[in-house]
């Protein structure tokens, strides 16, 4: 049987969301429902081939809105949805021409449908859309489950397990559930109880400079650490609507260590030596009833000039303990890892 669920989505900054969606609905309602084409296409086959018999079949067509389906260009720099041959937009004209049901999904970076966009993405808007967001994954994706539910599709029986035991997967499942929400609700506990402490009547009064973050604190310049590399400034910047946008100024590489292969093909490549990256990004500031303040930002790096894109990902920080510093995880898309990074003030 056809999957009922087709994701798509710009390689550049949707694979990692694509993967981790493309799992957990095959978990739900078996992978055999969904189809996405890093895994489901065989070898030796055509690829339009393929992507048009699924969704000739009229599938729900799940698509993932990244920065980068709407920003990426080609190697002459003109943009790729302009191109009739750009894949998301083949896909996205197929399941129209299918008349397909599709879901918009707005991932970290695109808060909704963008307007005055190119045919056939013009028609996005005629879709009722959804979040997909990585600082809210759970309940984002509930929410996807129930409209694909409400769309026909059922959910699949849970199966035992074959070790003998008896016991099915939804045990498992349950438990580790059980183990995560027990988790959240530690980190919920220890959070409310550092609140409490910060906002006793009898606290004195903060004494001035960055004591506590607060979202009218963020704008200015930061030093970020990302893992073990040297330190760097960046700059936060509070825009119109919430938006918060992320710059940098060169940053030397020159001498790191992590850089050294990708400056040789830097050099190979262009002629010319790598000597700094630049970061820019644009995202939000999550102020979401219960949770630490947090900032969420679709990043870029590019070479020092700003003229190159060298990769992207995300950037996702809480307001650390210490009420002075924001502590979190820094997404390559090109390393398809995430690592470690905290911002404060200088």
């Amino acid at each position: 049987m056809p999957a009922r669920i087709f994701i798509s989505y710009r390689t550049a900054d949707g694979v990692d969301k694509a993967t981790a969606l493309a799992r957990e609905l095959g978990e739900r309602f078996g992978d055999e429902q969904v189809f996405l084409d890093k895994d489901d296409l065989r070898g030796g086959s055509s690829w339009r081939d393929e992507v048009g018999r699924a969704l000739g079949a009229k599938p729900v067509l799940l698509l993932l809105l990244t920065p980068q389906v709407f920003t990426a260009k080609d190697h002459a720099g003109a943009l790729r949805i302009d191109d009739p041959n750009d894949p998301v937009r083949r896909e996205f004209a197929a399941a129209l021409e299918a008349d397909a049901q599709v879901i918009p999904l707005c991932c970290d970076g695109v808060e909704s449908p963008p307007a005055d966009l190119p045919p056939p993405f013009d028609r996005i808007g005629d879709y009722t859309w959804r979040r997909l967001r990585a600082y809210d994954w759970r309940n984002d994706f509930q929410r996807i489950v129930e409209d694909l539910q409400a769309l026909g599709l059922q959910a699949r029986e849970p199966k035992g397990t074959s070790d003998g035991s008896g016991t099915g997967s939804t045990t498992r499942v349950s438990m580790r559930w059980l183990a995560i929400a027990l988790g959240v609700a530690a980190i919920a506990t220890a959070a409310a109880l550092a609140w409490k402490t910060l906002h006793r009547d009898d606290t004195p009064p903060a004494p001035p400079g960055p004591v506590a973050i607060t979202r009218a604190g963020l704008p200015g310049t930061w030093i970020a650490t990302v893992a073990a590399d040297a330190p760097f400034p960046l700059t936060l910047q509070l825009e119109a609507e919430g938006r918060l946008v992320l710059v940098s100024a060169p940053v030397p590489i020159d001498d790191r260590a992590g850089w050294a292969r990708y400056r040789d093909f830097w050099l190979r490549l262009t002629g010319t030596p790598l000597t700094s990256i630049v970061y820019r990004g644009q995202g939000t500031v999550i102020t979401d009833p219960g949770v630490p303040l947090a900032i969420d930002i679709a990043w870029k790096l590019y070479n020092g000039a700003g003229d190159t894109m060298i990769d992207s990902g995300n950037l996702h920080a809480n307001v650390a303990a210490d009420g002075h510093s924001l502590d979190g995880k820094l997404w390559s898309n090109g390393d398809q890892a995430d690592k470690p990074i905290v911002l404060r003030r200088p």
